[in-house]
């Protein structure tokens, strides 16, 4: 018998443990886990040193066509970052079953990677919009506590409620930014009538107070109506121990981190300004040591980009008013060496690595066990790491469409080499090889 694909003399991470040993892979899918003497034949076998391979990373939080960005220009730069699936989070209008069927068909043919779209929620659209979408397969609906810009109505408290309602009851996912409307709109009201525009007044608009005050009310919100929810890109301890504990009285809640949070600092943002610029903000050096205590430990579900690129020129816009410069930053593309450092480092295990990055990522946006996991029936998606492997982050090596990151400059250590989608090598050797429109629309299971 001969097959499509081996991967041999491999280090096979699952969160539960390390298997030495290769991957049988045919039509797509794994068919066959085994100790390398009994592989069969294949059209093609990959020999991975003894390097470890993790299931197919899966990035739940990317802005796919944040301008400049488009689903071709970041899907590429995904399948460059060793990611496999890449889950869309609308910055575009996706407010009912109408927008995101047409949002589907936009990214159709478009893609490197697989994929799939989140929803999103805003005020002014009738009951029933948002259980549409999930009906069409969001794989989760996005709620800003805080503003959202000029094109996203905003939701407040009782459309917050009555959208959690919606969706619990077709079991659905909330996507929750939480950040204290009321605060922020102070805050930066009083800043602009002192006339800041330097680098701190980022911070002073919106504090840790209102990230740890909007997540507690948001948990609070999702256990009276009895809905699922994720709050993301969270900055702050609190969240992560309020989660906990509602979690012990049975609230459905997880937590996502970004990298942006596991090493930027707000010390950054005073010497970087827009460059570093997100929402919520980079903490104290103190908050990230904590976070990433906390992921180590279990208490944080999953990692995620919130790749949200900018132009170079709406950027250095904000350096002579830090108050007006866009939020977000370009992710994609450091992701996985971020993460393989921390490793490295000695904050973060392979096989936690492999929980928050794939399987927890597929369990929770309902494509497990398809996606996110090393194991027989599932699609073969994988990345081979080198540990080893040093690399100086550099804003020339970008293929984002922005062209820029905010690590240019950093050293880290590990670095992905080779990555296969649904049994198709789309990486290798830090070069995409996959062709536009490989990557297929995965909705939920």
């Amino acid at each position: 018998m001969t097959v499509d694909l081996v991967v041999k003399n491999a280090k096979l991470v699952t969160p539960r443990g390390i298997i030495e040993g290769g991957l049988i892979i045919n039509e797509g899918i794994i068919t066959g886990i085994t100790k390398d003497p009994h592989l069969p034949q294949a059209d093609r076998v990959i020999d991975a040193n003894g390097k470890p391979v993790l299931p197919g990373p899966i990035d739940g939080h990317c802005h796919h066509t944040s301008p400049p960005d488009t689903a071709e220009t970041s899907s590429r730069a995904g399948a460059k970052g060793g990611f496999t699936t890449l889950l869309d989070m609308p910055p575009e209008t996706t407010f009912n079953g109408e927008e995101y069927r047409a949002k589907r068909q936009r990214f159709s043919g478009n893609c490197y990677v697989d994929y799939t779209l989140h929803g999103a929620a805003a005020s002014g659209y009738p009951a029933g919009s948002l259980a549409e979408q999930w009906a069409e397969g969001a794989t989760g609906i996005k709620f800003f506590v805080s503003q959202a810009g000029p094109d996203w109505p905003q939701t407040f408290d009782g459309d917050i409620i009555d959208g959690f309602r919606e969706i619990a009851g077709v079991n659905g996912l909330a996507l929750i930014h939480a950040e204290n409307d009321q605060m922020i709109r102070d805050f930066s009201k009083r800043l602009k009538a002192e006339g800041r525009k330097d680098y701190p007044a980022m911070l002073e608009a919106r504090p840790r107070i209102a990230e740890v005050e909007a997540g507690r009310r948001m948990i609070q919100y999702l256990e009276e109506t009895g809905c699922r929810g994720l709050i993301v890109h969270t900055s702050v301890p609190e969240t992560v121990y309020s989660a906990a504990e509602a979690s012990m009285r049975g609230v459905k809640v997880n937590i996502e981190t970004c990298p942006q949070y596991l090493y930027l600092t707000h010390d950054d943002v005073k010497e970087k300004g827009p460059w570093v610029k997100f929402a919520p903000p980079a903490r104290a050096k103190e908050d990230v040591l904590k976070i990433r205590e906390l992921l180590g430990k279990g208490l944080i579900d999953t990692v995620a980009t919130d790749h949200s690129p900018h132009s170079k020129e709406a950027k250095e816009a904000g350096c002579d008013d830090i108050l007006g410069a866009p939020n977000g930053i370009p992710g994609l593309e450091p992701f996985l060496p971020l993460m393989l450092n921390g490793v490295n480092e000695g904050w973060l295990s392979l096989e936690r690595l492999a929980a928050v990055i794939s399987e927890n990522p597929a369990k929770i946006f309902g494509l497990y066990p398809k996606k996110g996991a090393l194991s027989v029936g599932c699609d073969a998606d994988l990345v081979i790491v080198d540990l080893d492997k040093e690399v100086t982050i550099r804003n020339e090596d970008q293929i984002t469409a922005c062209g820029w990151t905010p690590y240019d400059g950093y050293k880290v250590k590990g670095a992905p080499i080779l990555s296969v989608v649904r049994g198709t090598v789309i990486m290798e050797d830090g070069e995409v090889v996959g062709e536009k429109g490989y990557g297929e629309y995965n909705p939920r299971l």
